[in-house]
């Protein structure tokens, strides 16, 4: 058994030594893996990084960043993943709270006042002959990342070699869809958990190629998916959103959105009395959009709308939608419908050595989500406060709620705390309600929550909208939606914006920070 992530990237790295890793850069697994050694030399040698030290990446995407990842987890230290959005304050306190020595950081990333800095982009002249790995076990400490929580000191997420090492041998389940050589398209950022799972560990186990992607522009990607024709394209659910409002708008342009419709619905039986044709011809402009090689689509960093993924699944993308945290190394649980070399169809469940369970559900199924096993963090570093709340009985207590489907899927209903409770008693889930209303594509992003309004709990929307979108519009718009569910669930006071919503760097709505904006006068309220 592997005792450590560098053993783990050595293995791959000598099964594929030939292939291509990094695509722009032309780069294969053998010259990967001398680059992680020459880079290990430079901490060791130059700056003294031995094992129990902490030092810190603070960068985007480039290739130096995979490097020096494996770099530092090779001597034992561990890597402190900064945010790059975050201010110069902020990464200070962090660097603070996890004693860190050292800095690999983009030169536009430099800061005064805290540990050496050292360019990652530098060229290292080292030999890699003088490498020498540490004595790591699957237990030690690797990387470090601070949780995003809204309120009071972010905590700090200690993940072991052993829960980065079961990530990768966990998507090894995930080989009859995702084969190797294919192409992953790599635009999340690195320092956050997904880019972690779906731009380092998963190309790396899977034997395929990376296409990195720095800068965060819609016309970037559609140049990259047009010359290089990814096979694996993750991204975060309002990227998923805004694509599938592009297609569903080019459609209805081109007069053809009723026929793509009926099209769809019938794939199945056009392709058994032979008429797949037809249905190709409807669905691949959509393929070209993605280069037209495209197998997998992923999603993570917050939850996918079932609608949306039921869309691109039919479609005939493969749709891996993702459930997990920082705290969870990830994938808690994946809804991913594939078929599996014995025929079988494959819909739903944790990863391989991992339990995922609703917890005290109520007569609808909806209870917390529970996960315990392999991913699961040892708990938060110098926390023991938190980590009592935390975990129960070696389940890991997610705080958000959810319910399974009757083929195993995971639908997440939101977080625990969000739960608007009516004064009738009734819940309200405002996953449900963003998913409702984000289906007018005039609504661009959606935050739902409580609010009071002449002493009555009531559900809240503000709005993103497209440019010259009315406050009258919207109210139709919002009327018409809510004849889809029960009234006591329906919005009936909101506000509208052209401005993009706060949000995280995985691209999830500040939903406290919106409400916020709203309490201090910030958007114009109005009625359905």
């Amino acid at each position: 058994m592997m005792k450590n992530i560098y053993e783990m990237l050595q293995d791959v790295c000598s099964q594929n030594k030939d292939r291509i890793f990094f695509v722009r850069q032309n780069e294969t697994y053998a010259e990967l893996l001398k680059k992680v050694k020459q880079r290990a030399v430079l901490l060791a040698k130059r700056f003294g990084i031995k094992k129990g030290d902490t030092v810190a990446i603070l960068s985007g995407n480039t290739p130096e960043f995979i490097r020096s990842y494996f770099a530092i987890t090779s001597q034992g230290a561990k890597v402190l993943m900064l945010d790059t959005g975050l201010a110069p304050a902020e990464h200070l306190e962090m660097m603070r709270r996890t004693d860190c020595r050292l800095v690999l950081a983009q030169r536009s990333h430099f800061i005064d006042d805290g540990p050496e800095m050292f360019d990652i982009e530098s060229v290292d002249d080292t030999d890699a002959r003088e490498f020498r790995a540490a004595d790591v076990n699957r237990d030690d400490i690797a990387m470090l990342s601070f949780t995003s929580g809204s309120t009071g000191n972010p905590k700090i997420v200690g993940l072991t070699h052993n829960n980065i090492l079961s990530l990768g041998e966990g998507a090894l389940f995930y080989r009859p869809v995702i084969h190797p050589g294919y192409t992953f398209y790599g635009f999340l950022p690195l320092y956050h958990i997904y880019g972690v799972v779906i731009n380092i560990i998963a190309p790396l186990v899977l034997g395929g190629k990376l296409l990195l992607q720095p800068v965060l522009n819609p016309r970037e990607f559609l140049k990259d998916f047009s010359e290089y024709k990814p096979e694996v394209i993750p991204a975060v659910p309002r990227i998923w959103e805004a694509f599938y409002k592009k297609i569903i708008e080019g459609a209805k342009e081109k007069h053809v959105y009723t026929i793509m419709r009926i099209v769809i619905s019938l794939r199945h039986v056009l392709r058994a009395i032979g008429m797949g044709w037809l249905v190709r011809r409807i669905t691949g402009p959509v393929h070209d959009l993605f280069g037209g090689n495209t197998k997998v689509l992923v999603s993570a960093g917050a939850t996918l709308k079932p609608s949306i993924r039921k869309f691109f699944e039919s479609l005939g993308f493969v749709v891996g939608d993702c459930y997990g945290l920082t705290e969870t190394t990830g994938p808690a649980n994946f809804n991913f419908a594939f078929r599996r070399p014995d025929g079988t169809m494959y819909y739903a469940g944790p990863l391989p050595g991992n339990e995922l369970q609703i917890h005290n559900p109520d007569k609808e199924g909806i209870g917390e989500i529970w996960v315990r096993g392999s991913l699961v963090m040892p708990g938060y570093i110098g926390n023991d406060e938190a980590n009592a709340a935390a975990f129960e009985d070696g389940w890991f207590k997610t705080g958000d709620l959810g319910k399974l489907d009757k083929r195993g899927r995971l639908i997440v209903k939101g977080r625990q705390k969000q739960v608007i409770v009516l004064d009738s008693g009734k819940n309200v889930y405002p996953d449900e309600l963003e998913d409702l209303y984000l289906q007018n594509s005039d609504i661009l992003a959606a935050a739902v929550f409580e609010y009071t309004i002449a002493g009555k709990v009531v559900p809240y929307a503000v709005f993103q909208v497209t440019p010259g979108t009315t406050p009258a519009k919207v109210a139709m718009m919002v009327k018409a939606s809510n004849l889809k569910i029960a009234p006591y669930k329906w919005v009936r006071h909101f506000a509208i914006t052209e401005d993009e919503l706060p949000q995280t760097s995985a691209r999830k709505i500040k939903h406290f920070a919106v409400k916020e904006m709203l309490n201090d006068g910030k958007f114009e309220t109005h009625k359905a």
